[in-house]
């Protein structure tokens, strides 16, 4: 149970009981394709995306600059069931606050389209398997983000959104604050590395709702309020690395490229991995 503010007044809020959506049937998938450079590389991507999942409609969010987005539209339009441009001019601003890019396509954009579940595929990222075999298990209402956890005092001190004495620990503070006075939210934040996510329209409508969404960094922002808003929490391991010190992991969140030996040695073998980011390059088809 936690606690809200709504005019003035403080509500109770329980992620128990209210749901929205039921949870107890495979939802209907769809693809947001999010690129903002290399259109070629973008173009062998959604090329091989329509290869391993020809069924699933594929949705573009183009984050680049404007002036640019004609060109992208022109080389990838034909790949796309529907084409949208980010208004966000600031490609720093746009990286820290991913969140808000998606809900900004959410609510100008993705709510008139057909899907149950978005799955967020970025520009660098390589999927070589249909992706409702990779997300096998998934319910309507449920969510997806690769890496998720609850924060641990390690990771609270090494990690640069949170850590004692870094430049973001303010911005966390005062995340925590935040959602401990208008939702009585008192546990441990949740995290995660913002690699491959799935989002249920539930999550963007309850997030629409919160008065300050620019409190706080996504990594820790959306799976917390996946919490607060009673969103489960659909688990999968897609060998994320939480520790940069380890090596061949499919999915990184730092600018380290997989190796393409590494990808073909998991694709020979019956159970690898089939998902992997970052590669900046173009795969042979």
């Amino acid at each position: 149970m936690f606690l809200y503010r709504k005019n003035g007044k403080v509500k109770r809020f329980s992620a128990a009981t209210k749901t929205v959506q039921r949870t107890d049937r495979r939802p209907h998938l769809a693809v947001l394709f999010w690129f903002y450079k290399e259109p070629r590389v973008c173009a062998n991507r959604l090329e091989l995306l329509k290869r391993t999942n020809p069924s699933l409609k594929i949705y573009g969010l183009y984050g680049g600059p404007q002036k640019k987005a004609g060109l992208f539209r022109q080389k990838l339009g034909n790949y796309l069931d529907d084409f949208y441009v980010s208004p966000f001019r600031s490609s720093g601003w746009k990286w820290i606050n991913g969140d808000l890019v998606l809900l900004d396509w959410y609510a100008k954009r993705g709510k008139r389209l057909a899907w149950d579940s978005v799955v967020v595929v970025q520009w660098d990222m390589l999927v070589f398997a249909p992706l409702a075999r990779v997300f096998k298990g998934l319910k309507k209402g449920q969510v997806f983000l690769s890496g998720f956890r609850t924060i641990s005092p390690k990771i609270e001190r090494r990690w640069d959104w949170t850590r004692p004495g870094g430049s973001e620990r303010k911005n966390y503070l005062r995340f925590l604050e935040y959602v401990r006075t208008h939702y009585g939210y008192r546990a441990k934040a949740r995290i995660c590395l913002f690699i491959l996510q799935v989002f249920p329209r539930i999550f963007f409508e309850r997030y629409l709702k919160v008065g300050n969404r620019n409190v706080g960094m996504l990594e820790y922002k959306i799976p917390t309020y996946a919490e607060i808003f009673g969103v489960p929490v659909f688990r999968k391991d897609l060998g994320v690395a939480w520790d940069e010190g380890r090596k061949n992991r499919p999915l990184n969140a730092i600018p380290r490229e997989i190796s393409s030996a590494y990808i073909r040695a998991q694709l020979r073998k019956r159970g690898g991995w089939r998902i992997f980011h970052p590669y900046y390059r173009g795969w042979k088809l």
